[in-house]
Order: C-alpha cells, then sequence, then structure tokens
C-alpha cells in the first residue's frame, strides 16, 4: 500500500508528457500553518470521513491539527468523532459565545471547530460577520501545523470561497461516473479562477488499484487537454467494509480498525501529505488563508 502514491503518479504521468508543475515547499516558521481544504463537488464520496481520520493519522504523526467544519449548512464532524457539540458556530456569529468557548478536543489532541447544521444565517453570512469569524479563527489556530477545512459538497460560491482560500487543496472522488465529473467540474473552476491552485486528488471507495489508476488517467488527459493544469495524484482508499462499521460506531476507521487496508492506505496518503515540499511559503498560514477569504487585506496582525 506504501507505493500506491507511485503508482497513480506513474497513471498521471500517462496521461500526460510533463511532471506536475506545482510542488509545495518547506514551512520555514512554527507560526505558519499549513490549510488545505477538502472538497468533492460532489456528496457521498465519504469527503468528511476523510478529513476526520486523515487528521488522526496527521497528528499520530506529530502534527497539531485543527479541523475546521466549513459545511456551515450541514455540519457533521463531530458526528462521525462520537463527540457532542453543545455550541457551534452560529453562537461565535450571534455573539453568544468566542470562538475558543465552542472548540472541541477531538482524538489525539485533534481541535475541532463545530460548523452549523442547518443555520442557513451562518450559510448565507455577510462580510462583517465573516471578517469576525476568521479573525477569530486566527487567533485560536494560532500554534497549530495544519488546518484542514471541511467544506461542503457542490460550487456554490460559499464553498469555492474556502477552498481557493486555502494554500492546498484535495479534490476528493470516487470511480463512478457522477464523482468524476464533478471532481472535473471542480477542477475546471479551481484552474479558471485560480491557475496557480496546488491540486491534489484523492480517490475513495476504490474496489482496487487499476480502478483508481484509470480515475486519475481520465482526469489528467481533460485537465491537460482541455485546462491546461496539472493536479498530484496523493493516493487512493480500497473499499473497505470496516470503514462503514466505523461510521456506525461513530469511531475514526483509523482507530477502530488500524490494521484495515482503508487505515493502511491512509497512512500512506497522510505521509505523503505530510512530507509534500512547499513552493512558496509566502502563500502559507492563517493569516493569507484570511486575507485571501475576505478578498481584501486582513489586518496588520493577522499578516
Amino acid at each position: 500500500m506504501s507505493d500506491q502514491a507511485e503508482v497513480l503518479r506513474q497513471a498521471a504521468q500517462r496521461g500526460r508528457n510533463r511532471e506536475p508543475l506545482r510542488r509545495l515547499s518547506q514551512r520555514k516558521s512554527d507560526d505558519t500553518a499549513r490549510v488545505v481544504a477538502v472538497t468533492s463537488g460532489k456528496g457521498g464520496v465519504g469527503k468528511t470521513s476523510f478529513v476526520v481520520n486523515l487528521a488522526v493519522v496527521l497528528a499520530d504523526l506529530g502534527m497539531r491539527v485543527t479541523i475546521l467544519d466549513a459545511d456551515l449548512g450541514l455540519a457533521n464532524v463531530d458526528v462521525l468523532l462520537g463527540l457532542a457539540a453543545r455550541h457551534n458556530l452560529h453562537h461565535v456569529i450571534n455573539g453568544t459565545l468566542s470562538l475558543e468557548d465552542i472548540l472541541i478536543k477531538g482524538p489525539r489532541d485533534v481541535q475541532i471547530i463545530p460548523g452549523a447544521s442547518g443555520l442557513r444565517d451562518i450559510a448565507d453570512m455577510g462580510l462583517e460577520d465573516r471578517k469576525y469569524l476568521v479573525e477569530s479563527l486566527y487567533k485560536t489556530t494560532r500554534g497549530r501545523d495544519l488546518v484542514i477545512v471541511d467544506t461542503a459538497a457542490g460550487m456554490s460560491r460559499n464553498v469555492l470561497d474556502f477552498v481557493l482560500s486555502a494554500q492546498e487543496i484535495i479534490v476528493l472522488t470516487a470511480p463512478e461516473p457522477a464523482a468524476m465529473t464533478d471532481a472535473y467540474a471542480m477542477i475546471k473552476v479551481i484552474s479558471r479562477e485560480n491557475p496557480n491552485s496546488v491540486v491534489r486528488l484523492v480517490v475513495n471507495m476504490c474496489p482496487n488499484r487499476t480502478e483508481a489508476e484509470n480515475v486519475v488517467e481520465q482526469l489528467t488527459l481533460l485537465s491537460d487537454r482541455f485546462l491546461d493544469f496539472s493536479f498530484d495524484a496523493l493516493g487512493y482508499i480500497p473499499t473497505d467494509p470496516l470503514v462503514g462499521k466505523a461510521i456506525r460506531a461513530r469511531q475514526p476507521f483509523v482507530l477502530a480498525y488500524p490494521y484495515g487496508p482503508a487505515s493502511a492506505a491512509m497512512v500512506s496518503i497522510a505521509r505523503r501529505l505530510r512530507g509534500m515540499p512547499e513552493q512558496d511559503h509566502s502563500e502559507a498560514g492563517v493569516g493569507q488563508f484570511i486575507k485571501r477569504l475576505l478578498g481584501v487585506a486582513a489586518p496588520d496582525y493577522l499578516l
């Protein structure tokens, strides 16, 4: 399982005559967190489960990880972890509580900022409310190594704001036509709105390596031919009945079944993501994430 990323990179190379153009550079400051948005373009591909398990493995590998549940309409990171979120972003937006008050401590000291299920006022929040939220986010995540943003499914403006503001983007897909079509649509929007984006692809719920290679190769051909845009194949996660068992038990599958095939694949993906060098250190950090999210200059103390 440890060589799966290399196999997928070879599949991607078959769809192009050049190596991926973008690489990330080493983080040079303890105060500069990597901000990674995980998106799919489609629901039902296991995005939140992927985020939760990736965070736990990265924490096991020594990283201080925060999950921002940015699915502002249907947040469920806490549910998958078997945790009860008494408060959420709604209480921050309306001024009832601070962001520090709503934080949840997950397994392996993973920090969770819970979203707000069904609260449409947050999904439609205005600029001033969003500014207050993201400035609070900066203060709360100081000293963390990685912030993983779990976005909503689809390609609404709210979703794209979070995706395009992140330093790195992971697009999660599955080996079925609708998921692949939506993954390509997401890559297309990203490439047009920010051609310099660093995009990585993960194929989830894949029956075998050959299927994963086919997905990567097809999306690579489309991206190179029609978008002139390159992404990096990060790995794939095999279909594993233990994943469903863990979800029903409200546990990360990497903890409930650490020796299962999906867990082994997740460890491989996490190790590769952790070790990837950065290209432009100036793009890193929660301050820069906030600046891009707001579309205006962030306050000086955030930069």
